[in-house]
């Protein structure tokens, strides 16, 4: 195992501790969308944990189209490309597929209990409908779980 800090190896003092440190009690990150409408919350300082973590995990994931991070070429969904079609049973199969075969790709701490895909919000000065995602979802080991709406 090899362990940098800042580009350069650790002396095995550091390394040791590193190793053999324990996992923190609670895991914090980012919370998005970066700017929250409703608090007037924003920058990347904003820190949320367990459940709104796993609810900005999801958010993040859903809305990043396949390609778009960095080194992580397969993270995220091609959804887009299925805005202008015609809904049907059809297109929301695959688009649960697609949905489910990725957020236990990357989010496995997500446990989907419904997945509805449905007619979202005009897309901004388009005029046009998008695609509305509603997830019921819940947190692995946890009794927590909660709504959330996406529009593409």
């Amino acid at each position: 195992m090899t362990i940098t800090i800042f580009g350069r190896l650790p002396n095995n003092d550091i390394k040791a501790t590193l190793v053999s440190a324990k996992p923190a009690e609670q895991v914090l990150g980012v919370r998005f969308p970066l700017y929250d409408k409703e608090s007037n919350a924003k920058g990347i300082f904003n820190k949320t944990d367990s459940f709104e973590l796993l609810k900005s995990e999801l958010r993040q994931f859903i809305r990043t189209e396949r390609g778009e991070r960095v080194m992580l070429p397969n993270f995220g969904l091609s959804l887009k490309r299925f805005l202008f079609e015609p809904i049907t049973d059809d297109l929301i199969e695959i688009l649960q597929e697609e949905i489910m075969f990725g957020l236990n790709s990357y989010i496995p701490e997500a446990q989907i209990l419904d997945l509805r895909i449905q007619e979202g919000d005009n897309i901004s000065g388009l005029g046009l409908t998008g695609l509305k995602v509603s997830l019921l979802v819940s947190q692995r080991n946890t009794t927590q779980q909660g709504v959330l709406e996406i529009n593409i």
